[in-house]
């Protein structure tokens, strides 16, 4: 899964190439997960959803509990709490972190995902970005 995270970085940085999949090809990328890097990225063409209740409790599924780990889940719950994310963010979060179908969440990937879901927010929230990683993609707020 480490290719698709590779494949979606170089896709970030050449965006406004026509031929990205050609190029992808050419750096030796496989198509599977070319394909599966493009899917993911479609995933932020979602519409957005309804905010949640700023006291709503969030129960994960069993496939979430297996998929997300603890310190990944305490670590969106913070950020909630704090009011870094909100809670239809934290659902675009949770779902792009599913989508990547990771057997499991550490805490570097849970900040590029929740990067990438604000990056992609037109909200307020984007601005928080560079409180969540440094200048060389560092993980800087616990």
């Amino acid at each position: 899964m480490e290719d698709v995270i590779d494949i979606i970085s170089y896709l970030l940085d050449h965006l406004d190439d026509d031929m990205v999949e050609d190029h992808l090809r050419a750096v030796g990328f496989a198509d599977g997960d070319i394909q599966r890097a493009l899917d993911w990225m479609e995933g932020f063409a979602v519409e957005e959803q309804e905010a949640t209740s700023a006291r709503s409790l969030r129960a994960y599924h069993p496939y979430e509990l297996q998929n997300l780990s603890v310190a990944a889940r305490g670590q969106l719950h913070d950020w909630e709490r704090l009011g870094v994310i909100n809670g239809a963010m934290r659902e675009r979060i949770i779902d792009r972190l599913l989508a990547l179908e990771l057997d499991d969440t550490d805490l570097e990937t849970l900040d590029w995902v929740t990067f990438m879901v604000m990056a992609n927010d037109p909200g307020p929230e984007a601005f928080w970005v560079d409180a969540l990683l440094g200048d060389n993609g560092a993980r800087i707020l616990h």
